[in-house]
């Protein structure tokens, strides 16, 4: 039965097999298969830190946030825990030019006088999760 707690896609690879996890693009994203351990995003409330232990590591973040390292035989019993109120796991995130291009409506104005091209413009934006960086040119 799949876990209230858990996200649709987390229940999911939990509960494929391992050679139909490893074909997707996204259902193996943070699953370490040598040590058969998942890294985790989790929400919750309380003092997590002192789930700290040799078999789960914790890495809290803010907000009620914590990214934890658990056996994959453990996620179960973890999400039975009264502090453990979600659990997802990471994702593999795409650019895409064209979905920007489109979204932004730069088409229009790159088709027709004064055919707009962005030339001589420099624009960056780098975020590490830690700090933005925001360049303009």
């Amino acid at each position: 039965m799949e876990n209230q707690k858990l996200e649709n896609i987390l229940n999911l690879a939990l509960e494929v097999s391992e050679s139909d996890r490893q074909r997707s693009g996204q259902l193996g994203v943070g699953f370490y298969e040598k040590e058969r351990r998942w890294e985790l995003i989790v929400k919750y409330h309380g003092d997590i830190k002192r789930l700290q232990s040799s078999v789960v590591q914790v890495e809290e973040l803010i907000a009620g946030y914590a990214v934890i390292t658990i056996s994959e035989s453990l996620i179960d019993t973890f999400t039975q825990l009264d502090e453990v109120e979600y659990v997802e796991k990471p994702k593999r995130l795409y650019a895409s030019i064209l979905a920007g291009k489109q979204e932004s409506c730069i088409f229009p104005v790159t088709v027709r006088e004064p055919f707009l091209t962005g030339r001589g413009v420099l624009v960056a934006v780098i975020d590490s999760g830690e700090r933005v960086i925001i360049l303009l040119s």
